[in-house]
């Protein structure tokens, strides 16, 4: 109710008329204040929900990152071990083309140094006629220091002609018989010049061969270089082409050292890429991998591995190569199964 103008804010200041008017706008501002809270709590829940759907998101990108990461991982890992077992095939293929030309070399040498023997008997034997040539020539000086020597007396009698005739008769036959020698002499000296340089062509000759031989050496470990790898080249391409490359994988692994020591040969092996490896016999190990080969379904890969100064020949790290390979590994076994096949 107005009073002058204004109006009367005592609570009950008006009588019952004028507390209800005074009810309904206190109820409106108390139900304004609780739909603003109201509005106001759930854009605070609407704005954590985003954050929390954002980190949602956030995380589940995470996890999809980490599991291509992983899968990425993975192949990596297959790959570089696949890599890494041809890498050691290489090494081992290195390892038995070094020892057979370790071979080669040592034969090769024995040959040069047989024939530095010969050369050096043939050299000890032109110095001996050198010699010798050097002693007829200081005894050719000798004789004919002695002739002039009689030759002077020979003057000193043709003074005295009357009283030495007889020994001028007597020295003329000296001097006839010094120089016979003298002509014997240089006739010796004519022969040992003439072997000497017989000699010397001899020496010319073998050295000559030798050194073709050498040429000849050289030229054959080149082209059989150049052949060996083309035939690397050409059996890489067959097995691309061909067969899948050898791999240990989903195969049983199956380690074998192989050395040669103070003339005996020594075996060691081991299953997998762990554990110690157990010394055994060719005979022993020929049962195990026969045993193995039965079990493994899924075929066996041996690795052969030569120590460094293994002390084998080439012929002999081959030969057991070969052995093993063809009889227990799985790649080597298809392959001459399909020989086989192939020949019927």
């Amino acid at each position: 109710m107005m009073q002058g103008g204004f109006t009367d804010l005592r609570l009950n200041g008006g009588g019952d008329s004028q507390g209800n008017e005074s009810f309904w706008p206190s109820f409106t501002d108390i139900m304004t204040v609780v739909v603003m809270i109201f509005l106001i709590a759930m854009v605070v829940l609407l704005v954590r929900n985003i954050e929390l759907v954002n980190q949602l998101r956030a995380t589940m990108e995470a996890e999809r990152i980490a599991a291509e990461l992983a899968r990425a991982t993975g192949e990596e890992k297959d790959t570089l071990s696949s890599q890494l077992h041809s890498a050691e095939e290489r090494v081992q293929q290195m390892q038995l083309e070094i020892m057979r030309l370790q071979d080669k070399g040592l034969r090769s040498e024995s040959l040069i140094a047989e024939q530095l023997r010969a050369i050096t008997g043939l050299t000890n034997e032109r110095d001996d006629l050198a010699r010798q040539a050097a002693q007829l020539a200081l005894l050719r000086d000798r004789l004919q220091s002695d002739v002039e020597r009689r030759k002077s007396e020979l003057d000193a009698a043709l003074q005295n002609l009357d009283e030495r005739q007889v020994e001028l008769n007597s020295a003329q036959r000296s001097i006839a018989s010094l120089e016979q020698s003298l002509d014997q002499a240089r006739s010796r000296i004519t022969e040992n010049q003439e072997n000497a340089e017989r000699l010397q062509r001899t020496i010319d000759e073998q050295r000559t061969s030798l050194e073709q031989q050498r040429q000849d050496s050289q030229d054959v470990e080149r082209r059989y270089l150049v052949l060996a790898g083309d035939f690397d080249n050409l059996k890489v391409k067959y097995d691309k082409l061909v067969r899948p490359a050898r791999s240990s994988v989903g195969r049983h692994l199956v380690e074998v050292r192989y050395w040669k020591e103070d003339g005996e040969y020594h075996i060691t092996w081991r299953e997998g890429i762990e554990g110690s490896y157990q010394p055994i016999s060719r005979s022993q190990l020929d049962k195990v991998l026969t045993r193995l080969t039965q079990e493994q379904e899924n075929g066996l890969y041996v690795k052969v591995i030569f120590p460094e100064n293994s002390g084998l020949s080439y012929n002999e790290a081959w030969e057991f190569t070969s052995h093993l390979h063809n009889n227990y590994d799985y790649y080597f076994k298809a392959g001459e199964e399909e020989k086989t096949d192939a020949g019927q």
